[in-house]
Order: C-alpha cells, then structure tokens, then sequence
C-alpha cells in the first residue's frame, strides 16, 4: 500500500513557493484546491489561478478541489430557484476543473442545520442535485466526491452517504476522519469503503470536528489505513488541516513533521 500524500492548499498561513517546495521534498505529491465561498464564480476563479499557479510552480499536482459551501451553496434546499442557482454555480467551477485536467471535486451535500422535521425531503432533494453534479462532472471527465459531515449535516452517517451517493453509483464520497460523530470509523468504513476516492485526514477529540495534527486526538489512525487497505482503496491520504493545527502548541509544524507523525500512528513507516 503505497497511497500518494496530499494536503489541503490551506496548509500555509502565508504560502510562497519556498515552502509548496518543501512539502514536495517532504513527500507530499498532491493538493486539493479549496475554492473561496463567495457566490461569484468570477472572483472564485481570479482567487483559483493564483493559486493554482503558485501550486504548480513548485511541482505539485493539483489533483481535486474543494467546492465552496454555504447557505448560497446548499444543494439541499426546498427553495428550488436558490437551489437551481447553486448546481448551475458549480457547474462553472466544474468546468474550470475539467480544463486543468483536476480529476476529484469534493462537495458538501448541505449546509446546517438541518431540521429533523424536514430531514427527509432534504435528504431527498440533495440526492437529486447530487446525481444532476456528478453526470454532469462525469461528462467533463471530473468525479465527484461527496464528504461527510458532521453534527446535522446531511451525510452525518454512512446510512445517508449511501442514499446521497446512490451506493456509490451516482457519486463516490470524500472520507473525512474527523467529522464521524454517530458512527466508529470501522462500521462507517465497512459500510461505504468500496465508494471511498479521497480522504480529508486529520484528528478529532469524537464530540466535534476539529482538524488536529494525527494522532492528538482519538483516531486509530492504524486500524482506517488497514480498513481502507481491506476495501481496496488506491487513492490519495489527502491531510485536511493546517500547519498550526496541534492542539498542545502555538508553533508551526511542517510537512516533513506531519508525514513522519503520519507514518508513526499508521505503522506505516516502510511504505513512505
């Protein structure tokens, strides 16, 4: 098992292409893109390429990017109009993923929060706006990835993955290990693992989402990579968090601290 590294182009407070090149001497060979929340497709992109090019100007390979998300964005809304209005949105921002040849676009399936007493036809409407995504992302060669969520979110459970994702036939699902608050990452991962084509990895205390540096938090970081090895997953250890995500110090860490944390708590330590 020989999965590629990625992290999120968040990772930097201040990004320059110094320190893009040392998570490429770290081992790090991927970045998702993650794309602003603003409604304006136009300025998402402006913000985009500039990214984008410093991204790969330092020998990176930007492999996904992570749609924007929101109330503007809520692909699960009962107001048709807004919702319609949204999937169009998207589709610009599919676009310019299929044109620089990014292959993964990882979505949420809603914003929060969401009403038990509308949680059903909620349900029902994102599953929809899912399947018009994703076939319309399969046309410009780009898969769609949706994530778990946590809290109310839709997608909070393995049970609502399936029914968003249609059993992975309409879409594939983005595995974030810190957003499992209902369900232990074995059952969620014994469920869903054969529709899993990314990762979002960073820890958690199992009360809320918090994006730690691995192993602070409660993950059995060896027994996901094994999971995961079980159900034949090929893709991307993709890391979700930033460099000042160690909940016990104000300092930094780096790339190369987060990939020999990773291979420690994994076992992992021939295959990187």
């Amino acid at each position: 098992m020989n999965n590629k590294l990625g992290l999120t182009s968040g990772f930097f407070k201040n990004p320059t292409k110094e320190s893009w090149e040392s998570a490429v001497a770290a081992g790090i060979t991927d970045i998702e893109l993650g794309l602003s929340h603003d409604f304006d497709t136009e300025a998402i992109l402006v913000q985009a390429e500039k990214k984008y090019d410093l991204l790969s100007s330092s020998g990176l390979v930007i492999s996904s990017i992570h749609l924007p998300f929101g109330n503007p964005w809520d692909i699960s809304m009962l107001d048709n109009l807004g919702r319609e209005a949204a999937i169009e949105k998207y589709k610009v921002l599919v676009d310019w993923a299929a044109e620089k040849g990014i292959g993964i676009a990882v979505l949420h399936a809603s914003y929060e929060p969401i009403d038990d007493e509308e949680r059903q036809q909620r349900l029902e409407t994102a599953t929809e706006s899912v399947k018009i995504l994703s076939d319309y992302a399969r046309e410009k060669g780009v898969s769609l990835a949706v994530e778990n969520l946590p809290r109310t979110c839709l997608g909070n459970c393995s049970d609502d993955m399936l029914t968003l994702t249609g059993n992975g036939r309409n879409a594939g699902i983005c595995f974030d290990a810190n957003h499992l608050l209902i369900e232990s990452h074995k059952d969620f991962l014994e469920k869903v693992g054969p529709y899993i084509i990314t990762t979002h990895f960073s820890d958690y205390d199992g009360i809320d989402e918090k994006h730690w540096l691995v192993g602070e938090g409660c993950v059995d970081w060896a027994e996901v990579v094994e999971l995961l090895r079980q159900q034949g997953y090929q893709g991307r250890f993709l890391f979700e968090l930033n460099e000042l995500a160690d909940p016990n110090t104000e300092e930094a860490f780096t790339p190369k601290d987060l990939v020999s944390r990773f291979k420690e708590v994994s076992k992992l330590h021939s295959l990187y």
